[in-house]
């Protein structure tokens, strides 16, 4: 089977040919029926081809407490959920720290309802084994494009921002003159889209919420066990 079939690579895919605009997303905006490959500290969910990062909103998390409260988010670990409302925002990241993304960019998944599905009633093994979806190479060059695309633009229309005047140029400057550090943001202004603003809950909020306080700081706690000893001596 083609990955082509990656309900999630064809998501994402759109959301950078439409320049972050989720409105112009040609594509059937229903549930997803996904499985949960990592529930904590990161939530992962795959199509059994990709993974990519779940992001809460507060309605969401307080739904399912409500309706399911035997269950915790931070355990659905190698369970099936059904997000039933959802949407896709694109931000400006530091792709040196958020790995589910590339190049400066993240396409996000805002879960505003979901629940565990209820015909799932024995853990599910997956056919194949799902990989970070910013790490596929047609991705990686659609971002690139994307990317150029905007630098192209801004020169073209004049736009400045963060781009360089090279009329005031050095030849006595270093070699790094002039690089822009286009896809951190900064003030550049030759993006096609806004970040998106929904507010969500981090993980380790909700693991807390779930668990406890003292929880989260025994599974932080450092531990003193395998540490090896120095001996000195004749």
């Amino acid at each position: 089977m083609s990955d082509q079939q990656s309900a999630f690579k064809q998501l994402y895919s759109e959301m950078f040919r439409n320049g972050g605009d989720f409105a112009k997303l040609n594509v059937p905006k229903k549930q997803i029926k996904c499985y949960v490959k990592e529930s904590f500290p990161h939530f992962l969910v795959t199509d059994n081809y990709f993974y990519v990062a779940c992001y809460f909103t507060k309605k969401a998390v307080d739904e399912f407490k409500q309706k399911y409260s035997n269950m915790n988010i931070t355990d659905l670990k190698s369970r099936v959920i059904m997000i039933t409302e959802w949407t896709l925002e694109m931000n400006r990241v530091d792709s040196s720290s958020v790995f589910t993304s590339y190049g400066g960019l993240e396409v996000r998944l805002i879960v505003k309802q979901f629940k565990p599905n209820v015909t799932d009633k024995d853990k599910v093994v997956l056919s194949r084994h799902p990989v970070n979806l910013y790490r596929d190479d047609e991705m990686k060059t659609l971002i690139q494009n994307y990317t150029h695309s905007c630098v192209a633009g801004a020169v073209q229309s004049g736009a400045k921002g963060d781009l360089p005047d090279i009329s005031k140029f050095s030849a006595k400057a270093g070699v790094g003159q002039g690089v822009v550090s286009f896809a951190s943001g900064g003030n550049f202004n030759g993006w096609g889209f806004k970040d998106g603003k929904t507010p969500t809950q981090d993980v380790n909020s909700i693991f807390k919420q779930e668990k406890g306080n003292e929880a989260y700081k025994r599974l932080h706690a450092p531990s003193n066990q395998g540490k090896a000893k120095v001996i000195g001596g004749a």
